[in-house]
Order: structure tokens, then C-alpha cells, then sequence
């Protein structure tokens, strides 16, 4: 598995020196067909994502696997196209594939090592109306919707592999409307203030069809309930800006009649947490500097096997000379079983647990190209799933991205 992840890593290599692009993307506009498109208000974007990766030592087993993501999407402007003002439409179509074995599977963790792992399938990801009022301080959105594509969101965390700084695993665990499967929502966003916002939002309760996970399914039963969002906070500036911050904190309530960890139905479901992130320094240079993030989350310890979670982010923008555009982030994540889930193992199943995994990520991101990206990753995985009997695990491995 080593020779495939440094021949792979190699051929990419070589690619990036003999294949010339003359701007953002690898195929260029698209034979002209790109700014014909923009100007009708259609955006259009195509990145392929390929995680190399391999559990060199400890967890399950000491063996590799390829993960692969393809992410096709589709934004239509209203007013470009001639209809009407402050509309968008958006269509989101996702592909997944692998080399036939999951990293968790190799691994044992229980905070998935790769944030695009998940089962083969080609599907609509999202399909989504939004209209903005009050000169964009209101809008509302409909349609099938990623709750963390708006939720639970560090914009420093986006650099890293592991999905607990994409999606934390104290609300991951309770399956709502997020990647690879989202439900029916309505989703409203309003900014009180220049610096402040808030976020509510309701979707299905059971995402797709429980009976064919990779199929786009909607399904609307009484049984599913619905699980609601809540965020407000505080924020200014982009990432990368010296003024940067983010301060918010949300709640979440599903009420889908499904069974917890113990296979009894407990009623209705609910957590909450805080993120916050900085820029903590800037270069005279535009855009690079280092900035931290943190993530805090609860969840109701009577119904869900992890109810406490805290990951924590450095992310350093240009720090080699010459390389502005590269990235550089060590991360921490640790997910904490809760005392219920506890005592269940113990007392019923007489399973050796321990109560923390700790996942430890360093990665340097390298932009070669503005459309190509090579990755680098090392994770340390402490106490793997839990498991007493496993040991701490050590992956290596290589994202690849590439924008068509």
C-alpha cells in the first residue's frame, strides 16, 4: 500500500509540472463555455478529492485505502438570468468512490479519519432555493440543504482531514441532514447588526432511505420526526483578514423515533455547543498569518454514546518563503463517551472501554497549481473507538485535489 500511495503521489507530481492551465482550473474556461454560462448568472464548479491513506501502526489493521470524492455543482443567479432579483438556485451533485475497504474499518475509530468517506454512490447532494430580503440582512432557503454547510462551521478547521473539525461528532452521531445524506429543510438566516447573525432552520428527521443509504431518497414520515437548528453569534471580517473573528454558539433538537445505543427509545434527542475562531497574526502580506479555532459540544448523555466533544486548531497561511498560498495546521479532537454509554458496555456487554478518543492531526496543504493541491497528512489516534483492546493508531497519507 506504501509503493501505491508514493507512486499515486508521484504521478500527480509529475502532472502538476507538465500539464499548463491558464487560469483557476485544469481545463481552463471550458472551451469558452464557462463565461457564456456566467454571463446567464450559471456557475459553475468540478473538483475531484483523493485521500491516500494508510494506518501504518496499531487499531484494526495495518492497511491502507483510497478514498475518492467528486463534487459537481450548479449556482443560477436569477437576476443574471433575466427573472428576478435576489434569488439563487443551487444543485449539487456528489460522487463517491473507494478502493474497496473503509478507513474506519482499518483504523477503529470512532471519529472518522477522512471527512469523505462514505458509501460508492453518484447522487443530487443538495438542491436548494434561497431569496434574500432587507438588502441580504433576511433570507430563506429551501429545499434539500447540508445543515453543516451553514452550521457548526470553523472556517480554520476547513483545512484538516479528520471530520470532527468539519462536522463534530457530538451531533454527527444522531445522523442529521449532513454529508453524504441530507433531508428536506427551511433554513433562515438574518444579521441583527453588520456584526452579528442568526440561524434557524428544521429538516426531516431521517435523512434518505434508511433501507438504500447511497440513494437520494425523501421520505417523510411521522415517525422521523424533525431535527431543528439554532446558531447566533458574532462575527467580522473573511479569514486571513487581521479584524477576522467568529463567536457562536447553537442547539440542536431531533425528536426522530429511533433507538439509542441501548436499543430503547428514550423521546426526544438534543445538544449544544460553541465554536470560536481568530486570526491571531498577519504578514504585510494579503491573506497570510495564523489563525486558531474551538469547538465545545454537549449531548444528552440518556440518549447518545458520545456527550462531550472539544477539538482545538492552529492554521498558518504562507509560513515558508515563496509559498503564500500553502497551508500548515496541527488539530486536536477528543470525543468523550458519556456515562450511560459507559456503565451499558460494562455492565451488559462486559466490553474493556476507555471514555476518550483523542485524534491528533498535522497537514501541510501545497498549492502547486491554483486548480491542484497535495496534501500531506499524519493523525494520531488515541484509544481508537474507545477500545481497550486496541492500540493507539498512526496514519499517513495524501489528499489530492483538483478543480476541472
Amino acid at each position: 500500500m506504501i509503493r501505491i500511495l508514493v507512486t499515486c503521489v508521484a504521478i500527480y507530481l509529475a502532472a502538476a509540472g507538465n500539464i499548463y492551465a491558464a487560469d483557476n482550473y485544469l481545463l481552463g474556461d471550458w472551451a469558452e463555455l464557462r463565461p457564456a454560462m456566467e454571463q446567464k448568472g450559471i456557475t459553475a464548479e468540478a473538483v475531484l478529492t483523493t485521500d491516500f491513506l494508510y494506518n501504518s501502526r496499531g487499531g484494526i489493521k495495518e492497511d491502507g485505502t483510497i478514498l475518492g470524492n467528486v463534487d459537481l455543482t450548479f449556482k443560477l443567479d436569477t437576476a443574471k438570468a433575466g427573472w428576478w432579483k435576489n434569488g439563487t438556485f443551487f444543485l449539487y451533485f456528489l460522487g463517491n468512490f473507494n478502493s474497496g475497504r473503509a478507513m474506519t474499518e482499518n483504523v477503529g475509530d470512532v471519529q472518522a479519519s477522512s471527512n469523505i468517506e462514505a458509501d460508492r454512490a453518484f447522487k443530487i447532494y443538495e438542491a436548494w432555493y434561497e431569496h434574500r430580503f432587507l438588502n441580504d440582512q433576511l433570507s430563506l432557503l429551501a429545499g434539500l440543504h447540508d445543515y453543516n454547510s451553514e452550521f457548526d462551521v470553523v472556517e480554520y478547521g476547513a483545512l484538516f482531514i479528520n471530520s470532527s473539525f468539519g462536522i463534530s461528532p457530538d451531533i454527527s452521531q444522531t445522523g442529521p441532514s449532513i454529508f453524504p445524506t441530507t433531508s428536506l429543510g427551511l433554513r433562515l438566516k438574518t444579521q441583527p447588526s453588520e456584526k452579528s447573525y442568526l440561524l434557524v432552520a428544521v429538516y426531516d428527521g431521517v435523512p434518505g432511505d434508511s433501507g438504500d443509504p447511497p440513494r437520494t431518497s425523501i421520505i417523510l414520515k411521522e415517525k422521523d420526526g424533525v431535527f431543528t437548528a439554532f446558531e447566533v453569534g458574532l462575527s467580522a471580517g473573511q479569514p486571513g483578514e487581521k479584524e477576522y473573528y467568529k463567536l457562536g454558539a447553537g442547539a440542536w433538537l431531533h425528536t426522530a423515533d429511533v433507538e439509542n445505543f441501548d436499543g430503547d427509545p428514550k423521546g426526544t434527542n438534543h445538544g449544544y455547543y460553541i465554536i470560536a475562531e481568530k486570526t491571531l497574526f498577519t504578514e504585510s502580506s494579503s491573506g497570510q498569518g495564523l489563525g486558531a479555532f474551538v469547538q465545545v459540544g454537549w449531548a444528552d448523555n440518556e440518549w447518545n454514546q458520545i456527550a462531550n466533544y472539544w477539538g482545538i486548531g492552529l492554521n498558518y497561511t504562507g509560513l515558508i518563503p515563496g509559498r503564500d498560498s500553502d497551508r500548515i495546521g496541527l488539530a486536536v479532537a477528543s470525543a468523550r463517551n458519556g456515562d450511560k454509554f459507559m456503565d451499558f458496555k460494562k455492565n451488559i456487554e462486559f466490553v474493556p472501554v476507555d471514555h476518550t478518543e483523542t485524534a491528533i492531526e498535522l497537514t501541510y496543504r501545497a498549492e502547486l497549481r491554483p486548480w491542484l493541491s497535495i496534501q500531506p497528512d499524519f493523525q494520531y489516534i488515541i484509544n481508537p473507538g474507545m477500545n481497550q483492546s486496541l492500540k493507539n493508531a498512526f496514519q499517513i497519507g495524501s489528499r489530492v485535489e483538483i478543480s476541472f
